[in-house]
């Protein structure tokens, strides 16, 4: 079983083209055989799980106890983990995924990224691959060589799916 995770906002509107992007990705990676987690909740993370469902894959939503109450719940999920800390989610999302794909996203799409690739900087998970979509990423080539070594930058998901 391949497995990819993907990370992004929560607060992308229906509207905005990184959700339709998003549905894209999923659909795209579902077709590929993977089967995809992700986050769990709205924004790219519905996108994703939105495109898995239409492709007839299957798609995890890894989500917080403590955010039960306050979000939505994604009804295009496969399953549903809940986690008891952010730490236990962050390695239930990590946990047996080779492919990383990360959207435009905040804080904690920044936090996931940045995990994995320490994770793989540091020789812990050597063999992923973690790729960054969207122009915005861009930004992140002020960063070492280090950095850029372990993660692959692509400006739209046709450039990514070339290379998968």
């Amino acid at each position: 079983m391949r497995v990819v995770t993907t990370f992004g906002a929560s607060q992308i509107s229906k509207e905005a083209k990184e959700y339709e992007e998003g549905v894209r990705l999923g659909a795209f990676l579902a077709n590929r055989g993977f089967v995809v987690k992700c986050g769990g909740y709205g924004g790219l993370m519905e996108a994703v799980s939105l495109g898995v469902r239409e492709a007839q894959g299957e798609c995890i939503g890894i989500t917080l106890q403590a955010f039960e109450s306050r979000r939505f719940a994604n009804l295009n999920l496969s399953q549903k983990i809940v986690a008891k800390s952010l730490y236990e989610r962050l390695e239930l999302l990590i946990e047996g995924s080779e492919l990383f794909v990360a959207q435009k996203g905040s804080v904690g799409t920044l936090n996931e990224i940045f995990m994995v690739a320490a994770l793989k900087y540091s020789g812990l998970k050597p063999d992923i691959r973690i790729c960054l979509l969207g122009k915005e990423y861009l930004a992140f080539e002020c960063f070492d060589e280090n950095f850029k070594r372990v993660v692959e930058f692509y400006p739209t998901l046709e450039a990514f799916a070339k290379t998968l």
